[in-house]
């Protein structure tokens, strides 16, 4: 969750320029940015980046079919920090650090919770 939630310190342009120009965002003041049309967009992204996660694991893995909900699981999460780091105009050094620290809680997370990954499951 904390990738997502340092796309609020991301901006477009310095806070200078943002009040010396506000015209530049007088498209954000008239609510076109945050419509429904932008909305159903997202929603059909996910829809679609979830169906192909989902039907390129069962066409690849179909041999190991236990194994599809962690090779789906971590495929979202990965697709997810990949999202945001697209997403980002500006990076600042506290996103870096939670894009690193999911990928390693991740990491910590499968080697600890083995029971719920499978022993046999892990390959590193």
């Amino acid at each position: 969750m904390f990738p997502v939630f340092s796309l609020l310190l991301d901006e477009d342009i310095d806070e200078d320029k943002a009040f010396k120009y506000p015209e530049l965002y007088q498209e954000l003041q008239k609510g076109r940015a945050l419509s429904y049309k932008s909305f159903f967009i997202w929603v059909f992204q996910s829809i679609y980046q979830g169906g192909v996660i989902m039907l390129l694991a069962i066409f690849l893995f179909e041999d190991s079919f236990l194994n599809i909900v962690s090779i789906t699981f971590t495929t979202l999460i990965l697709t997810e920090l990949l999202n945001v780091a697209f997403e980002v105009h500006k990076w600042h050094l506290v996103m870096i650090i939670s894009e690193v620290a999911t990928i390693v809680i991740y990491i910590v997370s499968m080697v600890v919770l083995r029971s719920y990954f499978g022993e046999n499951r892990i390959c590193f």
